[in-house]
């Protein structure tokens, strides 16, 4: 990102993130500084690679951002969602990347965090660490099934795995999808506009696993800060008032702190 671009996103982050809306600047519980992995959709153009470089480390978020590139190329839009083999190849590279995080100090918190079909690699990336490497996993506007097994990204993940989604994206996540496809290649409505659903054969192993998935639909209180388009979730209200809570609160808080608080 050349300095001119980083300063005007800097500015407007700035900006929005200065309306009347208390931030908490410290962590609940104290906070280790950990690592955020960011993970952006196809085309190698996704704002939130952008914005959370710049929204993030302003909304009060301790730990280090930092981005995943992944893409064939800019703009390369149906290649990158339609190749599942490259995708599972650079998930593995991710998965190698947190591994090395964890090698240097395995306390340090590890969170990934993907958009549309960013959500997607960084599932896959999460069912191949070993259990309990990471502390959430959050997706955004994901462009897989409905249907997509969580249980191996749950079991990689000591905290939650938390999904934003909204009936309202619709020309992305339902023609898009049912057109092109997901990133799993089925032809449905994607979880992001739909949200997940656990499978019926759960046994009680991953019933208590899917205990732990938060889905966050899309409501009218949230027009302001998110929208209804597919990057909305990307955006910079909608990441320091949505996403920051769950990059803030240390899995060993005790379990009556709250998440950060958010005043008028």
């Amino acid at each position: 990102m050349n300095t001119s671009k980083k300063i005007v996103i800097l500015l407007i982050a700035a900006l929005v993130l200065s309306c009347p809306v208390a931030w908490s600047a410290e962590p609940v519980c104290g906070a280790k500084s950990g690592v955020v992995f960011v993970v952006g959709g196809v085309g190698g153009v996704d704002p939130l690679q952008s914005w959370a470089q710049v929204t993030l480390p302003l909304a009060g978020v301790p730990h280090e951002v930092r981005v995943f590139e992944w893409t064939h190329s800019k703009f390369r839009y149906l290649r990158d969602l339609q190749d599942t083999r490259y995708l599972k190849e650079k998930a593995a590279d991710l998965a190698a990347q947190v591994m090395a995080v964890k090698a240097e100090d395995a306390s340090r918190p590890v969170f990934l965090m993907g958009h549309s079909a960013g959500a997607a690699l960084v599932l896959e990336a999460a069912g191949e660490l070993p259990p309990g490497t990471l502390d959430r996993l959050i997706v955004l506007s994901a462009a897989v099934s409905p249907e997509y097994d969580l249980r191996p990204a749950l079991r990689a993940t000591r905290g939650e795995v938390v999904s934003f989604n909204s009936p309202l994206d619709r020309f992305m996540l339902s023609f898009g999808t049912s057109f092109f496809g997901t990133v799993d290649r089925y032809y449905v409505n994607a979880a992001g506009m739909e949200g997940f659903k656990a499978p019926d054969d759960l046994d009680e192993d991953g019933r208590r696993l899917y205990s732990r998935l938060v889905q966050s639909a899309w409501s009218a209180d949230m027009l302001f800060e998110r929208g209804c388009l597919h990057n909305s979730t990307c955006m910079p209200l909608f990441l320091g008032r949505q996403v920051t809570p769950w990059l803030t609160r240390p899995l060993d808080c005790n379990p009556s702190a709250q998440l950060p608080v958010l005043l008028p």
